[in-house]
C-alpha cells in the first residue's frame, strides 16, 4: 500500500495521447513520424511524451494535489487516477514502439518496450490487484510480450528479404528459393502475431478508454507490406501446383489405413518433376514416390486425430529449394476408433527414496505394429511424470521424481494424453518399490532485542537432499509457537513473540520435522537463543563497519518505491553507487578484520549478520539489498570485476570466471534488483531464502563463520543453501 500511495502522490491528473498514423514504404516499414524531444521514454505522440513535470524554482497548478497521506489513498477515485495515469505510460510505450517499427528502427522498437514497460506494468498490476481491475494488465503483458517478438520477426524478415535479393542477383536459384520459403514462414509468423496484438490493442482501448487506433493502424500498415511483398515474391519464384485426388476408400483406422491415389501437376497441366513427395496428412508428415507422369499413392495411419473425423487435408510439401509451390486438398473420410495395448516396463529392484529418479519405457502397438508420435500422459504417486510422444517404434520414456508423500509401493501410469483419439488404450500401471530415508533438521535462534525471537534452518534427507515444501514445528520449552514451511532449498525460518513467563538467556528452542504420512522419517534440533550484538549491547549493527547497513539499505529501497519518476531516476542514473559504496566499505572491513584475531562469528560476514537483522526487523528488501553487497565484496576480487559494473554485469563475469554457481547467483541477483529498483515488496520468506543464497555465495565452504559460539557443536546453520533450484 506504500508503494499505491506514493505512485499516487506522484501521478498527474491527465496523460496527452495524440498522433499521426505514417504511410507505408519498402521492407515493411513505414514513412517517418516525428518524436517527441528528451530522452528515456520516447513519445510517438508529439511533446507532450508523458506526464507534466515540474522542475526547480517552478510550480505546477495545471494539476491535482500532489502530495497527499498515504493512509487515505485507498479511495477509488485516487486507484482510478492511479491506473488512468499508468496506462497512459504504457499507451505512450506502445505507440513510440509502433511508430519506430513503422519506420524500420528496431532495435529502438524493442527498446521503448524495456524496462521502463516492464516497471510501469509491474506497477500497473499492483494497482489493478488493490482497486479490482477488469483484467487490462494481462493485455498489456500479451503486448508487451508479442510487440517485441513482432519486432524481431519484422527485422529478421527484413534481413532475410535482403539475403534473397542478394541470392537471385548472384544467380542462386536454390538459395533464393530456400529463402523464399523462409520469407514465407516469417510473413505467417508475423500474421499470428500481428492478430494477437490488434486483438489486445482492442481489448485495452475497451477496459481502460485508450485510444490505440494509432499503433494498430501502424501494425496492419507494417503486416500488409509484409503480405504484399511475399506475394510478389512467392509469385516470381514459384510455380503453382494443383493435387487431383482419384477414388479411395473412404472408411479408415489405424488397422485400415487411408490409401490415396492421386496426381501432382503444375498449373498449366504439365507433371510436377520430382521421384518423391511430401504430403501433411492430420498431424504426420508421410512420403511418396512420384512417377513420371506426377502420379503417387500415399499411405496413412490415423493415430491422434478425433475419432469420428469426417475430413482430412492433404497437403503437398515441396522442398526448400524446390521450384514448386505448396498446395492442398480437402477429402472426406470416416475415421474409426481402435483399441491399442500398453506396456510399460517394471523399474529395477532396489527400493527408491525420497527425491531419486524414477524411469521405466513405455511402448503402444495394435497387433504388433507401433503406433508412432502419439502423445502420452504419465504420473507417478499421484503426481505428473514426464512422458514423450512415442518414437519411430512406439516407445517413450517414462520418468518421474519421489515425492514425500509416495509411500509403500507407489505406481506409475502411463495413459493417452487425450480422449476420443483414433487410437486408445488402457492405462498401463509399474509398481515402484519405495523405502523411508532419514532426515538432518538444524536449528539456529536469535533474539532480536523486543522479545521477538527468529528461528531458522534447513532440512535434508541423510544423503544430503534438501527437504521442500514440509512443515517444521517451533517450540520454546515444549510449548509450540510457530511454524514454518521448508522452501527449494530445504531452509525454514520463524519468527514469533516470546512467552512473557520465558527467559531469552535461559529458554530453549525446540525444532521438528514429523514425518507421519512421508517417505522420510522424524527429526529434530534444538538451539539456545542468542541476542544479536545491537540487542545485547546497544553497539552498531554494522559490526565494525563505517557505516550501518541496514540505513544504507533503507535509503536505497526507499527511493526505489517514492513514486514513478524516482524508480525510472534510479535505473538512469545508476543507483548501485550506493551498493558500490556498500561493497568498498564491507571489502575494508574485512581487511581490516584479517589483521586482528577476532573470532570469525563477528568478523567474516559482517554485512550477512546485518541482512539477516533487517529480517528480523521484518524489512525484507533491506535484507536483500544488504546480503547482495556482501556477495559483491566477496566475489568481486576473485572474479576480477570492478566497482563499475552493473549489477548483471557482475554476474555474467563471476559467472564467467567460475567463482559462482550461475543459478544462485542469478537468483540472487533478480532479487537484488526487484528489491532495490521495482518499487515492490519482496516476500519474508523469498527474502530469507535470497539471504541463504548470498550466505552459500560468499561461503561455498559452508563454514560455520555465520554460527553462533553457543551452537557450535549443533550441525552447521549456515552450510551452503543454494539458490532456488
Amino acid at each position: 500500500m506504500f508503494v499505491v500511495a506514493c505512485l499516487v502522490a506522484t501521478a498527474p491528473v491527465t496523460v496527452v495521447s495524440a498522433g499521426a498514423v505514417p504511410a507505408a514504404s519498402g521492407d515493411g516499414a513505414a514513412a517517418p513520424a516525428s518524436l517527441g524531444p528528451g530522452t528515456g521514454r520516447v513519445s510517438a505522440l508529439g511533446p507532450a511524451a508523458g506526464p507534466p513535470r515540474q522542475t526547480a524554482n517552478e510550480t505546477n497548478n495545471s494539476t491535482g494535489v500532489l502530495h497527499e497521506n498515504p493512509d487515505e489513498v485507498g479511495d477509488e477515485n485516487e486507484f482510478d487516477r492511479l491506473l488512468s495515469y499508468l496506462s497512459g505510460e504504457l499507451n505512450g510505450d506502445i505507440s513510440a514502439s509502433s511508430l519506430r517499427l513503422s519506420r524500420g528502427e528496431y532495435e529502438a522498437a524493442k527498446a521503448a518496450l524495456g524496462d521502463d514497460y516492464d516497471d510501469s506494468l509491474a506497477k500497473y498490476v499492483d494497482v489493478e490487484g488493490e482497486a479490482g481491475g477488469d483484467g487490462a494488465g494481462e493485455e498489456y503483458r500479451t503486448v508487451g510480450e508479442t510487440q517485441r517478438e513482432y519486432v524481431d520477426t519484422v527485422s529478421e524478415f527484413r534481413e532475410t528479404r535482403r539475403e534473397y535479393e542478394a541470392a537471385r542477383q548472384a544467380g542462386d536459384d536454390e538459395r533464393a528459393r530456400e529463402l523464399a520459403r523462409e520469407l514465407t514462414r516469417l510473413a505467417e509468423d508475423g500474421e499470428t502475431q500481428s492478430d494477437r496484438l490488434l486483438a489486445a490493442f482492442d481489448a485495452i482501448s475497451n477496459r481502460t478508454d485508450s485510444d490505440l487506433t494509432d499503433s494498430s493502424a501502424q501494425i496492419e500498415a507494417v503486416q500488409a507490406n509484409i503480405s504484399e511483398r511475399r506475394e510478389e515474391i512467392v509469385s516470381r519464384e514459384f510455380v503453382a501446383t494443383r493435387l487431383a485426388v482419384d477414388d479411395y476408400d473412404r472408411d479408415i483406422s489405424f488397422t485400415d489405413p487411408l490409401v490415396l491415389s492421386g496426381s501432382l501437376v503444375a498449373d498449366n497441366g504439365t507433371p510436377v518433376r520430382a521421384t518423391t513427395a511430401r504430403f501433411a496428412v492430420g498431424g504426420q508428415t508421410v512420403r511418396a514416390a512420384v512417377d513420371a507422369d506426377g502420379s503417387f499413392e500415399l499411405t496413412y495411419r490415423p493415430t491422434r486425430i478425433p475419432a469420428g473425423t469426417s475430413s482430412l487435408v492433404v497437403r503437398y510439401l515441396p522442398n526448400d529449394t524446390s521450384m514448386y509451390q505448396a498446395t492442398e486438398r480437402a477429402v472426406p473420410v470416416a475415421v474409426s476408433q481402435v483399441n491399442a495395448t500398453a506396456d510399460l516396463s517394471e523399474p529395477s529392484a532396489s527400493p527408491y527414496g525420497y527425491a531419486d529418479a524414477v524411469s521405466a519405457r513405455a511402448t503402444i502397438r495394435v497387433n504388433g505394429s507401433p503406433v508412432t508420435d502419439y502423445p502420452l500422459s504419465a504420473t507417478f504417486a499421484g503426481s505428473p511424470a514426464t512422458a514423450a510422444a512415442t518414437d519411430a517404434s512406439g516407445q517413450s520414456t517414462v520418468s518421474a521424481t519421489v515425492p514425500a508423500t509416495a509411500t509403500g509401493a507407489a505406481s506409475l501410469r502411463v495413459a493417452p494424453d487425450g480422449d476420443g483419439r483414433a487410437v486408445t488404450f488402457a492405462p498401463a500401471t509399474a509398481s515402484v518399490p519405495l523405502e523411508t530415508e532419514g532426515t538432518a533438521l538444524d536449528a539456529s535462534a536469535r533474539g532480536t532485542g523486543n522479545g521477538t525471537v527468529v528461528v531458522d534452518g534447513r532440512l535434508e534427507t541423510d544423503e544430503g537432499e534438501a527437504v521442500r515444501g514440509r512443515t517444521v514445528a517451533v517450540s520454546v520449552d515444549g510449548r509450540a509457537v510457530a511454524s514454518a514451511t521448508t522452501g527449494r532449498s530445504g531452509a525454514y525460518r520463524a519468527t514469533f513473540d516470546l512467552p512473557s513467563d520465558a527467559s531469552a538467556e535461559n529458554a530453549t528452542v525446540s525444532a521438528a520435522f514429523d514425518g507421519g504420512g512421508t517417505n522420510l522419517e522424524s527429526s529434530a534440533a534444538t538451539a539456545s537463543i542468542r541476542l544479536s550484538s545491537g540487542a545485547a549491547t546497544g553497539s552498531d549493527a554494522s559490526d565494525g563497519l563505517p557505516f550501518d547497513p541496514l540505513d544504507l539499505a533503507w535509503v536505497v529501497a526507499g527511493l526505489a518505491v517514492v513514486g514513478l519518476a524516482a524508480a525510472v531516476l534510479l535505473r538512469r542514473n545508476g543507483a548501485g553507487d550506493s551498493v558500490r559504496a556498500a561493497v568498498a566499505d564491507e571489502s575494508a572491513a574485512s581487511a581490516d578484520d584479517d589483521a586482528g584475531d577476532s573470532e570469525p562469528v563477528a568478523t567474516r560476514t559482517p554485512t550477512l549478520e546485518s541482512a539477516v537483522d533487517a529480517l528480523d526487523a521484518g524489512r525484507p528488501n533491506d535484507a536483500v539489498v544488504v546480503a547482495y553487497a556482501g556477495v559483491r565484496a566477496s566475489l568481486g576480487t576473485a572474479a576480477g570485476v570492478d566497482d563499475a559494473a552493473t549489477h548483471w554485469e557482475f554476474c555474467d563475469r563471476c559467472v564467467d570466471a567460475d567463482v559462482a554457481s550461475a543459478d544462485a547467483l542469478e537468483s540472487l541477483t533478480a532479487g537484488y534488483e526487484r528489491a532495490a529498483y521495482s518499487g515492490l515488496s519482496v516476500s519474508d520468506e523469498h527474502a530469507a531464502e535470497l539471504v541463504e543464497t548470498a550466505r552459500s555465495l560468499a561461503d561455498p565452504s559452508g563454514s560455520d563463520a555465520l554460527e553462533s559460539p553457543d551452537s557450535a557443536g549443533d550441525a552447521d546453520a549456515s552450510e551452503a543453501v543454494g539458490a532456488a533450484e
